[in-house]
Order: C-alpha cells, then structure tokens, then sequence
C-alpha cells in the first residue's frame, strides 16, 4: 500500500513539474493547465486538460504632454497657422500645440491628437518599407526594376534605387480623380514612358507609385498591410492609417485652401489615385514615433539607415528625406493639407508641423525660424 501512494504521489510530482516547465516555456501560446480530480464515488484519480488562450497584452499608446511656449505661440500664431505643431529637444517636449479648427463648418478645433493627410512626406515611409526588404535580402535597390516588371520602359537601366531618389527619368503619370487600383497606375507610368536621362533629378510621384507595388508584389500583402505590420507596428504608431473610401475615419482634418480673401473646402482627389504619395494620414505625435524609431534602428539598421539619408544628386533628396547641412526634412502638400517633419542629424532635435490649411507661406522657413529660436534657448 505505501509503494502504490509513493507511486502515485511521484507520478502527480513528474505531471507537474512537467506542466511548469511547459508553462514557463510558452508565455505568450496556448497553455494546457493539469488539474487533479478526485470523483466522491472513487478513490481513484483523475487528470483533465483544460486550455486557455492568452492574448497578447497590447502596447499602451503613447501621448506626449501638451506643451505651451510663448515665443513660439505667438509665432505660429502670426504665421496664421492652423493645425498641430510639435517641437521636442533631447527627449524634452517644448511645444505641442494646436491652431485653428478641424473642420471651420462644424467649429471643430484642432487637437494635438488631429490626424492630417501627410502628402508626399509619406515618401519616407515607403522608402522605408523598401529598405527593410532589402535588409531581409528580398530585393537590393540596385536590381533594374525590369527584374520585377518585366514590361517597364528602360527597365533594364533604371534601378530601384533611381526611383528612391527620383533620377528615374520618367515622364510620370497625370494623375486623375478617380478610384484606381494600383496595377492600373503602374500601366498608366509604363505607358507614359520617359523623357529625361537616367541621373536627372525630376521629382515625381510616379517613382514611388512603383516603389509601393513593389511592396505588395514582394511582401505578397496589400501595402497598407505591410506598412501596418512593420513599420506602424513597431514605431507604435497607433493613430495613423491608409485613406480608405468606404469608412469614415475618426478624427481626421479637413482641409481648406484661401483664395481671394476666403477661406473655403479644399477639393480632393479620389487618393487611390496618389498611391505610395499620399495616401497616409498621421498625427504629430505618430510622426515624431516614427523619425524616433527610424533614428534609433528599430526600422531598418544603419547601414540601410545611411542609404536613406544620403543625398541622390544635387537636389539634395535622399530616399524620403532632403538632406540638409544640419537637418532632415520630408514635405508634403495635399489640398490645403500642408506637412513638414524635419530633425536634426542626432535625431535630437525635432520639428513637426501638420497643417490643414495653406495659410502659411513656407513651412520651411517656419521650421527654420523654430530652429533658430531652440538655439537660441541653449
């Protein structure tokens, strides 16, 4: 009788360490968890599997304190600014504030938690996701981009990379107003062929048109699900998406043009038609998440870093991002929609502006302004 409890009892004790080391092992996967039942009935034991699912605990948001500065309120404030601006300095936010109104039909304010369409600015982004196939040896922007589109015009001189930095040559598409998949836009560059020579700056949003279906072509996912998975994924970038015709989407800025005087609604296109060029909307603070993940490797490493944020030819226009003697910077206008985001090549410091309308003059030299009066603080 004592051998059979001793067997029983070293049976339930292997059971159980088992259970440990197979719980501890798979955290975040199914656990099975062993429960000892005695039947009222019986003597005799039984042992059940139970399973549980656990879910992934989520990433809380991030949100930056909103900030006042005077000098830099009056200033944004005579440069009739409307929208959000955010300026940080070694890890310090000095301003995060917002101007003007969301939506002038309705008085709704601008919020610093407001998303805006980024425009052309949304080019980092994209380059971005073409680097990090590069980084997982899917692809090298040194490949003739007739490697993957077989039919392109002069597909077998032009590169990825001639695309990243607009020295493609192509003419580039006109872009319409009305819904359009993307292997449509793809047909209308091909079709329109090129008039410039290889090397040539000629900015277009074509060239990154292009650039977003390879994406999809070599992620097999649509790219809003790429950019989705890793790079908003990781940046922790939980306020910014893709335009989406069908749904409205939550807190997103109208945007409002001036002329002669007045103020009124900026007409949009269908923004199918400005795939892989603008069809992202973001707030301030996601945008300053994504300069910081971007800075400190969690997108793609340095070396691919360094290809970004060197310059392509003289314009200084590197992939995504202008190359400046002390600075960085991506621009985007769309409809009254008008972005800067720019920082310092320390990543140290940071100026955002997201504007919804075209008030402002230059929102580069109101980037430089600002950079001029954090100087002066120090």
């Amino acid at each position: 009788m004592k051998k059979s409890i001793l067997a029983v009892a070293t049976a339930v004790i292997v059971i159980a360490g088992g259970m440990i080391w197979y719980t501890q092992g798979t955290s975040h996967e199914t656990e099975k968890a062993v429960s000892a039942d005695t039947a009222k009935a019986s003597t005799s034991s039984t042992i059940k599997e139970t399973v549980e699912s656990i879910e992934p605990k989520k990433i809380p948001k991030v949100t930056l304190p909103v900030t006042d500065n005077q000098e830099l309120d009056a200033f944004l404030k005579g440069q009739r600014f409307s929208g959000t601006a955010l300026v940080v300095r070694k890890g310090q936010v000095i301003l995060n504030q917002s101007y003007g109104l969301s939506n002038q039909e309705k008085q709704i304010k601008n919020t610093t938690t407001t998303r805006y369409y980024i425009g052309s600015a949304q080019k980092a982004i994209i380059a971005t996701a073409i680097l990090q196939l590069e980084q997982a040896g899917k692809l090298s922007i040194n490949d003739p981009i007739a490697k993957y589109l077989a039919n392109f015009p002069n597909g077998q001189q032009i590169t990825l990379q001639n695309l990243l930095n607009h020295t493609s040559g192509l003419t580039g598409r006109k872009e319409g107003s009305e819904k359009i998949l993307p292997q449509k836009i793809v047909e209308e560059i091909e079709a329109a062929g090129s008039d410039s020579a290889i090397g040539t700056w000629h900015y277009s949003d074509s060239n990154y048109a292009v650039l977003a279906y390879l994406v999809q072509q070599i992620s097999h996912q649509s790219v809003a699900e790429y950019v989705q998975a890793n790079i908003f994924k990781p940046a922790n970038m939980q306020d910014s998406g893709f335009y989406q015709s069908t749904d409205p989407i939550e807190n997103l800025a109208e945007s409002y043009k001036e002329k002669n005087g007045q103020v009124e609604k900026a007409e949009l296109p269908d923004l199918s038609q400005l795939f892989g060029a603008g069809d992202i909307y973001t707030t301030a603070t996601d945008f300053y998440l994504f300069d910081q993940a971007l800075m400190q490797g969690k997108l793609i490493n340095p070396a691919e870093r360094e290809k970004m944020l060197t310059a392509g030819s003289d314009s200084t226009y590197g992939m995504g991002f202008y190359v400046n003697p002390g600075s960085y910077s991506s621009h985007g206008v769309l409809g009254g929609f008008n972005t800067i985001n720019t920082f310092t090549h320390t990543g140290l410091t940071e100026i955002i502006l997201l504007a919804n309308t075209n008030q402002v003059d230059s929102l580069g030299q109101t980037a430089d302004h600002i950079y001029e009066v954090l100087n002066q603080m120090e």
